[in-house]
Protein backbone atom coordinates (compact mmCIF):
# COMPACT_ATOMS: atom_id res chain seq x y z
CA UNK A 1 0.00 0.00 0.00
CA UNK A 2 0.86 3.29 -0.62
CA UNK A 3 0.72 6.38 1.98
CA UNK A 4 0.31 9.48 0.46
CA UNK A 5 -0.73 13.15 1.16
CA UNK A 6 -0.87 16.49 -0.39
CA UNK A 7 0.66 19.63 0.36
CA UNK A 8 -2.55 22.52 -0.44
CA UNK A 9 -4.41 21.95 2.23
CA UNK A 10 -8.20 24.21 3.27
CA UNK A 11 -11.18 24.03 5.24
CA UNK A 12 -14.33 23.74 3.16
CA UNK A 13 -16.98 25.64 3.50
CA UNK A 14 -19.71 22.87 3.57
CA UNK A 15 -18.84 20.22 6.49
CA UNK A 16 -20.03 17.17 6.24
CA UNK A 17 -19.75 15.03 9.21
CA UNK A 18 -18.65 11.71 7.53
CA UNK A 19 -20.97 9.12 10.06
CA UNK A 20 -17.80 9.97 13.05
CA UNK A 21 -20.04 8.40 15.73
CA UNK A 22 -19.90 5.29 13.77
CA UNK A 23 -16.59 5.07 13.11
CA UNK A 24 -14.89 6.26 16.55
CA UNK A 25 -16.96 3.01 17.66
CA UNK A 26 -15.76 1.24 14.97
CA UNK A 27 -11.90 2.31 15.96
CA UNK A 28 -12.68 1.31 19.55
CA UNK A 29 -13.58 -2.00 18.66
CA UNK A 30 -10.51 -2.21 16.38
CA UNK A 31 -8.20 -0.93 19.15
CA UNK A 32 -9.19 -4.19 21.56
CA UNK A 33 -9.49 -7.34 18.87
CA UNK A 34 -7.95 -10.29 20.58
CA UNK A 35 -4.98 -11.87 18.60
CA UNK A 36 -7.04 -14.49 16.93
CA UNK A 37 -9.79 -12.50 16.83
CA UNK A 38 -12.02 -11.95 12.85
CA UNK A 39 -13.23 -8.98 11.83
CA UNK A 40 -14.98 -7.83 8.50
CA UNK A 41 -15.23 -4.18 7.66
CA UNK A 42 -18.37 -3.13 5.07
CA UNK A 43 -18.42 0.33 3.89
CA UNK A 44 -20.75 1.64 1.29
CA UNK A 45 -18.64 2.76 -1.46
CA UNK A 46 -21.70 3.74 -4.12
CA UNK A 47 -25.03 4.60 -4.12
CA UNK A 48 -27.19 5.15 -6.99
CA UNK A 49 -30.87 5.99 -6.73
CA UNK A 50 -32.44 5.93 -2.85
CA UNK A 51 -31.18 4.27 0.11
CA UNK A 52 -31.01 4.86 3.77
CA UNK A 53 -27.13 5.42 4.20
CA UNK A 54 -25.02 7.07 1.64
CA UNK A 55 -21.69 5.91 0.25
CA UNK A 56 -18.85 6.36 3.53
CA UNK A 57 -21.55 4.28 5.74
CA UNK A 58 -19.28 1.55 7.29
CA UNK A 59 -20.48 -1.48 9.80
CA UNK A 60 -17.84 -3.65 11.60
CA UNK A 61 -18.70 -7.62 11.71
CA UNK A 62 -17.53 -9.76 14.16
CA UNK A 63 -17.25 -13.40 13.97
CA UNK A 64 -19.55 -14.24 16.76
CA UNK A 65 -21.98 -12.22 14.73
CA UNK A 66 -21.79 -8.57 16.55
CA UNK A 67 -21.62 -5.60 14.74
CA UNK A 68 -20.95 -1.96 14.97
CA UNK A 69 -22.67 0.17 12.90
CA UNK A 70 -24.61 -0.03 9.95
CA UNK A 71 -24.95 0.17 6.39
CA UNK A 72 -28.50 0.22 5.45
CA UNK A 73 -32.11 0.39 7.45
CA UNK A 74 -31.98 -3.16 8.59
CA UNK A 75 -33.13 -4.56 5.64
CA UNK A 76 -29.41 -5.32 4.09
CA UNK A 77 -27.25 -6.38 6.66
CA UNK A 78 -28.24 -10.33 7.26
CA UNK A 79 -26.82 -10.89 3.67
CA UNK A 80 -23.46 -8.70 4.39
CA UNK A 81 -23.23 -10.99 7.38
CA UNK A 82 -23.29 -14.06 5.43
CA UNK A 83 -21.30 -12.78 2.99
CA UNK A 84 -18.91 -11.67 5.31
CA UNK A 85 -18.08 -15.56 6.03
CA UNK A 86 -16.49 -15.83 2.96
CA UNK A 87 -14.26 -12.86 2.90
CA UNK A 88 -13.20 -14.66 6.41
CA UNK A 89 -12.30 -17.76 4.41
CA UNK A 90 -10.63 -16.36 1.44
CA UNK A 91 -9.23 -13.30 3.28
CA UNK A 92 -9.55 -11.12 0.08
CA UNK A 93 -11.77 -8.42 0.09
CA UNK A 94 -14.84 -7.87 -2.17
CA UNK A 95 -17.69 -5.82 -3.50
CA UNK A 96 -21.42 -7.01 -3.71
CA UNK A 97 -23.86 -5.33 -5.20
CA UNK A 98 -27.82 -4.51 -3.90
CA UNK A 99 -30.08 -3.34 -7.01
CA UNK A 100 -33.20 -2.33 -5.48
CA UNK A 101 -34.35 -0.55 -8.16
CA UNK A 102 -36.92 -3.57 -9.47
CA UNK A 103 -40.57 -2.55 -8.97
CA UNK A 104 -40.69 -6.84 -7.88
CA UNK A 105 -39.15 -8.09 -4.23
CA UNK A 106 -35.66 -7.35 -5.35
CA UNK A 107 -33.84 -8.54 -2.19
CA UNK A 108 -34.78 -11.73 -0.16
CA UNK A 109 -38.37 -11.08 -1.59
CA UNK A 110 -38.57 -8.19 0.90
CA UNK A 111 -40.62 -4.75 -0.63
CA UNK A 112 -37.77 -2.57 0.89
CA UNK A 113 -39.45 0.76 -0.57
CA UNK A 114 -36.24 2.11 -1.65
CA UNK A 115 -35.27 2.19 -5.14
CA UNK A 116 -31.60 2.13 -5.72
CA UNK A 117 -27.84 0.06 -6.41
CA UNK A 118 -25.81 -0.24 -3.53
CA UNK A 119 -22.41 -1.23 -3.53
CA UNK A 120 -20.96 -2.62 -0.41
CA UNK A 121 -17.07 -3.71 -0.20
CA UNK A 122 -16.19 -6.27 2.88
CA UNK A 123 -12.68 -6.40 3.25
CA UNK A 124 -10.64 -7.80 6.67
CA UNK A 125 -10.69 -5.86 9.38
CA UNK A 126 -7.33 -7.07 10.83
CA UNK A 127 -4.11 -5.45 9.72
CA UNK A 128 -5.92 -2.74 7.64
CA UNK A 129 -3.42 -0.25 7.58
CA UNK A 130 -6.90 2.54 7.26
CA UNK A 131 -7.52 1.42 11.33
CA UNK A 132 -4.35 3.15 12.26
CA UNK A 133 -4.33 6.24 9.90
CA UNK A 134 -7.79 7.02 10.60
CA UNK A 135 -6.72 7.26 14.33
CA UNK A 136 -3.77 9.06 14.18
CA UNK A 137 -5.43 11.76 12.01
CA UNK A 138 -8.32 11.83 14.72
CA UNK A 139 -6.08 11.94 18.12
CA UNK A 140 -3.80 14.68 15.85
CA UNK A 141 -7.32 16.52 14.33
CA UNK A 142 -5.94 16.49 10.88
CA UNK A 143 -8.22 15.61 8.21
CA UNK A 144 -7.42 13.61 5.53
CA UNK A 145 -8.75 11.30 2.26
CA UNK A 146 -8.93 7.48 2.08
CA UNK A 147 -8.91 5.93 -1.79
CA UNK A 148 -10.29 1.99 -2.18
CA UNK A 149 -10.29 0.41 -5.53
CA UNK A 150 -13.35 -1.03 -5.88
CA UNK A 151 -13.17 -2.33 -9.18
CA UNK A 152 -10.71 -2.79 -11.94
CA UNK A 153 -9.42 -4.26 -15.21
CA UNK A 154 -7.41 -7.90 -14.86
CA UNK A 155 -4.43 -6.43 -16.46
CA UNK A 156 -4.12 -3.24 -13.39
CA UNK A 157 -1.85 -4.73 -10.40
CA UNK A 158 -3.39 -3.33 -7.24
CA UNK A 159 -6.67 -6.12 -5.20
CA UNK A 160 -9.61 -5.07 -4.98
CA UNK A 161 -10.13 -3.41 -1.40
CA UNK A 162 -6.47 -1.50 -1.92
CA UNK A 163 -6.33 2.19 -0.24
CA UNK A 164 -4.04 5.33 -0.86
CA UNK A 165 -4.10 6.84 2.84
CA UNK A 166 -3.67 10.69 1.98
CA UNK A 167 -2.59 13.56 4.37
CA UNK A 168 -2.16 17.14 3.67
CA UNK A 169 1.65 17.27 4.06
CA UNK A 170 3.77 14.40 2.40
CA UNK A 171 5.22 14.81 -1.59
CA UNK A 172 3.74 12.56 -3.71
CA UNK A 173 5.13 13.32 -6.58
CA UNK A 174 7.60 10.35 -7.31
CA UNK A 175 4.49 8.42 -8.16
CA UNK A 176 4.51 7.65 -12.26
CA UNK A 177 1.14 5.24 -12.61
CA UNK A 178 -0.93 7.88 -14.86
CA UNK A 179 -4.26 6.34 -12.87
CA UNK A 180 -2.68 6.71 -9.40
CA UNK A 181 -1.52 10.22 -10.44
CA UNK A 182 -5.32 11.11 -11.54
CA UNK A 183 -6.60 9.09 -7.82
CA UNK A 184 -3.96 11.47 -5.94
CA UNK A 185 -4.65 14.34 -7.60
CA UNK A 186 -8.81 13.75 -7.35
CA UNK A 187 -8.10 12.71 -3.53
CA UNK A 188 -6.60 16.40 -3.21
CA UNK A 189 -10.04 17.87 -4.33
CA UNK A 190 -12.15 15.82 -2.38
CA UNK A 191 -10.20 16.26 0.52
CA UNK A 192 -10.09 20.36 0.28
CA UNK A 193 -13.91 20.11 -0.76
CA UNK A 194 -14.86 17.58 1.68
CA UNK A 195 -16.68 15.27 -0.81
CA UNK A 196 -16.83 11.65 -1.29
CA UNK A 197 -17.37 9.95 -5.00
CA UNK A 198 -16.68 6.74 -6.49
CA UNK A 199 -14.90 7.43 -10.27
CA UNK A 200 -13.47 4.99 -13.08
CA UNK A 201 -9.84 5.95 -14.23
CA UNK A 202 -8.67 4.68 -17.62
CA UNK A 203 -5.03 4.65 -19.23
CA UNK A 204 -2.83 2.06 -21.16
CA UNK A 205 -5.48 -0.14 -21.19
CA UNK A 206 -6.13 -0.67 -18.02
CA UNK A 207 -9.19 0.76 -16.17
CA UNK A 208 -9.50 1.02 -12.34
CA UNK A 209 -12.48 2.42 -10.41
CA UNK A 210 -11.61 4.22 -6.75
CA UNK A 211 -14.22 5.11 -4.21
CA UNK A 212 -13.04 8.36 -3.10
CA UNK A 213 -13.87 10.09 0.82
CA UNK A 214 -12.34 13.06 2.57
CA UNK A 215 -12.98 12.37 6.79
CA UNK A 216 -12.90 15.20 9.12
CA UNK A 217 -11.88 14.70 12.69
CA UNK A 218 -14.95 14.72 15.13
CA UNK A 219 -16.67 18.33 15.73
CA UNK A 220 -15.06 20.22 18.33
CA UNK A 221 -17.59 21.83 20.48
CA UNK A 222 -16.02 24.59 22.71
CA UNK A 223 -19.39 25.00 25.43
CA UNK A 224 -18.70 27.76 27.49
CA UNK A 225 -20.62 27.49 31.16
CA UNK A 226 -21.30 24.55 33.17
CA UNK A 227 -24.46 25.26 34.24
CA UNK A 228 -28.00 22.71 34.12
CA UNK A 229 -28.63 23.53 31.28
CA UNK A 230 -25.49 22.10 29.76
CA UNK A 231 -25.40 19.30 30.75
CA UNK A 232 -28.32 18.17 28.02
CA UNK A 233 -26.22 19.96 25.37
CA UNK A 234 -23.00 18.19 26.22
CA UNK A 235 -24.36 14.84 25.88
CA UNK A 236 -26.10 15.31 22.96
CA UNK A 237 -23.78 16.66 20.85
CA UNK A 238 -21.17 13.51 22.57
CA UNK A 239 -23.90 10.80 21.88
CA UNK A 240 -23.32 12.40 17.71
CA UNK A 241 -19.89 11.74 17.82
CA UNK A 242 -18.84 15.01 18.57
CA UNK A 243 -15.97 16.17 20.80
CA UNK A 244 -16.99 18.41 23.92
CA UNK A 245 -14.77 20.94 25.25
CA UNK A 246 -16.37 22.19 28.86
CA UNK A 247 -14.87 25.49 30.20
CA UNK A 248 -16.16 27.45 33.23
CA UNK A 249 -14.05 28.99 36.14
CA UNK A 250 -16.01 26.76 38.61
CA UNK A 251 -14.20 23.59 39.45
CA UNK A 252 -17.58 22.59 42.01
CA UNK A 253 -19.26 22.98 38.76
CA UNK A 254 -16.88 22.06 36.12
CA UNK A 255 -16.43 18.51 36.99
CA UNK A 256 -16.66 15.12 35.29
CA UNK A 257 -19.40 14.04 37.75
CA UNK A 258 -21.70 16.22 36.37
CA UNK A 259 -20.16 16.09 32.41
CA UNK A 260 -19.26 12.49 32.14
CA UNK A 261 -19.70 13.35 28.54
CA UNK A 262 -17.11 15.81 27.86
CA UNK A 263 -13.84 14.89 26.25
CA UNK A 264 -12.12 17.87 28.18
CA UNK A 265 -13.10 20.28 31.03
CA UNK A 266 -11.38 23.63 31.55
CA UNK A 267 -11.28 24.94 34.71
CA UNK A 268 -10.34 28.98 33.62
CA UNK A 269 -11.61 32.26 34.03
CA UNK A 270 -12.43 34.27 30.21
CA UNK A 271 -9.59 36.11 30.41
CA UNK A 272 -7.04 33.25 31.18
CA UNK A 273 -8.06 30.97 28.38
CA UNK A 274 -5.10 29.73 26.25
CA UNK A 275 -5.47 31.09 22.70
CA UNK A 276 -4.45 28.04 21.29
CA UNK A 277 -8.33 26.92 22.57
CA UNK A 278 -10.09 29.02 19.90
CA UNK A 279 -7.60 28.21 17.08
CA UNK A 280 -8.78 24.61 15.76
CA UNK A 281 -10.72 25.30 12.80
CA UNK A 282 -13.13 21.82 13.24
CA UNK A 283 -14.88 23.41 15.68
CA UNK A 284 -18.05 25.31 16.94
CA UNK A 285 -18.73 27.28 20.41
CA UNK A 286 -21.42 27.83 22.12
CA UNK A 287 -22.01 31.04 24.85
CA UNK A 288 -24.09 29.96 27.73
CA UNK A 289 -22.63 31.38 30.90
CA UNK A 290 -25.23 33.09 32.01
CA UNK A 291 -22.95 36.20 33.45
CA UNK A 292 -22.83 38.75 31.00
CA UNK A 293 -19.31 40.28 31.63
CA UNK A 294 -17.81 36.66 31.22
CA UNK A 295 -19.44 36.66 27.92
CA UNK A 296 -18.58 39.87 26.77
CA UNK A 297 -14.82 38.75 27.33
CA UNK A 298 -15.57 35.60 25.55
CA UNK A 299 -17.03 36.64 22.74
CA UNK A 300 -14.77 38.90 21.47
CA UNK A 301 -12.15 36.16 21.18
CA UNK A 302 -14.86 34.25 19.42
CA UNK A 303 -15.31 36.82 16.88
CA UNK A 304 -11.39 36.72 16.61
CA UNK A 305 -11.39 32.70 16.54
CA UNK A 306 -11.33 30.18 13.79
CA UNK A 307 -14.96 28.80 15.09
CA UNK A 308 -17.11 27.84 11.96
CA UNK A 309 -20.12 28.53 14.39
CA UNK A 310 -20.78 30.59 17.67
CA UNK A 311 -24.24 30.51 19.02
CA UNK A 312 -25.02 33.10 22.44
CA UNK A 313 -27.82 32.04 24.42
CA UNK A 314 -30.11 35.07 25.37
CA UNK A 315 -32.06 37.43 24.21
CA UNK A 316 -31.18 39.40 21.14
CA UNK A 317 -30.76 42.81 22.39
CA UNK A 318 -28.47 40.93 24.93
CA UNK A 319 -26.07 40.22 22.37
CA UNK A 320 -26.17 43.10 20.61
CA UNK A 321 -25.27 45.17 23.50
CA UNK A 322 -22.50 43.19 24.36
CA UNK A 323 -21.00 43.51 20.52
CA UNK A 324 -21.74 47.55 21.28
CA UNK A 325 -20.12 47.36 24.12
CA UNK A 326 -16.71 45.89 22.53
CA UNK A 327 -16.52 48.51 19.91
CA UNK A 328 -16.92 51.43 22.69
CA UNK A 329 -14.49 49.93 24.20
CA UNK A 330 -12.06 50.17 21.06
CA UNK A 331 -12.25 46.19 20.84
CA UNK A 332 -11.98 44.99 17.12
CA UNK A 333 -12.96 41.60 15.00
CA UNK A 334 -13.62 40.63 11.49
CA UNK A 335 -16.88 41.94 10.38
CA UNK A 336 -17.40 38.97 8.19
CA UNK A 337 -16.86 36.87 11.51
CA UNK A 338 -20.55 37.84 12.34
CA UNK A 339 -22.06 36.11 10.01
CA UNK A 340 -20.93 33.21 12.00
CA UNK A 341 -22.87 34.50 15.27
CA UNK A 342 -26.37 33.21 16.14
CA UNK A 343 -28.33 34.65 18.19
CA UNK A 344 -30.28 33.98 19.73
CA UNK A 345 -29.02 30.67 19.54
CA UNK A 346 -31.68 27.35 18.10
CA UNK A 347 -33.51 26.77 15.66
CA UNK A 348 -36.84 28.14 16.36
CA UNK A 349 -38.92 25.02 17.66
CA UNK A 350 -41.07 26.06 20.24
CA UNK A 351 -38.24 24.30 22.89
CA UNK A 352 -38.44 24.97 26.15
CA UNK A 353 -37.09 22.24 28.38
CA UNK A 354 -33.09 22.10 29.01
CA UNK A 355 -33.38 18.48 26.36
CA UNK A 356 -35.27 20.96 23.50
CA UNK A 357 -32.84 23.51 24.26
CA UNK A 358 -30.22 21.24 23.29
CA UNK A 359 -32.26 19.34 20.26
CA UNK A 360 -32.83 22.88 19.21
CA UNK A 361 -28.99 24.25 19.34
CA UNK A 362 -27.58 20.82 18.05
CA UNK A 363 -29.95 20.76 14.89
CA UNK A 364 -28.85 24.97 14.27
CA UNK A 365 -25.00 23.95 14.09
CA UNK A 366 -25.97 20.66 11.93
CA UNK A 367 -27.55 23.13 9.05
CA UNK A 368 -24.97 25.53 9.71
CA UNK A 369 -22.16 23.36 8.70
CA UNK A 370 -24.01 21.75 6.29
CA UNK A 371 -24.87 25.13 4.55
CA UNK A 372 -28.96 23.81 4.78
CA UNK A 373 -31.75 25.96 5.80
CA UNK A 374 -33.48 23.68 8.21
CA UNK A 375 -36.53 23.86 6.56
CA UNK A 376 -39.07 20.91 6.28
CA UNK A 377 -38.26 17.95 4.05
CA UNK A 378 -41.06 18.13 2.20
CA UNK A 379 -40.74 21.16 0.86
CA UNK A 380 -38.17 20.86 -0.44
CA UNK A 381 -37.55 19.93 -4.17
CA UNK A 382 -35.00 17.31 -5.51
CA UNK A 383 -33.64 14.85 -3.03
CA UNK A 384 -32.81 15.05 0.43
CA UNK A 385 -29.48 14.72 0.09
Amino acid sequence: MINSAFTIYRFPSVFVLNYMKELQEILKKIAVLKPDEKAVLATVVDVKGSSYRRAGARMLIGADGETIGTVSGGCLEADVLERAKKVWGTGAAEVFVYDTTATEDSVFSLNMGCRGVIRILLEPARDNAIFEFLQNCVRQRKACAVTTLIAKSESFSLPIGAKFLVRAETDWSGETNPIIQNVLSDAAKALADNRKFSKIYEADSEMAEFFIESIFPPINLLLFGAGYDAISLADFAANLGWRVTLIDHRPAWASAERFPSAAEIIVSRAENLNENLFRDEISVAVLMTHNYEADREILYRLLNSSCRYVGALGPKKRTENLIAELRRAGKTFDESKLNRLYAPIGLDIGAESPEEIALAIIAEIRSVLSNREAGFLRARQGGIH
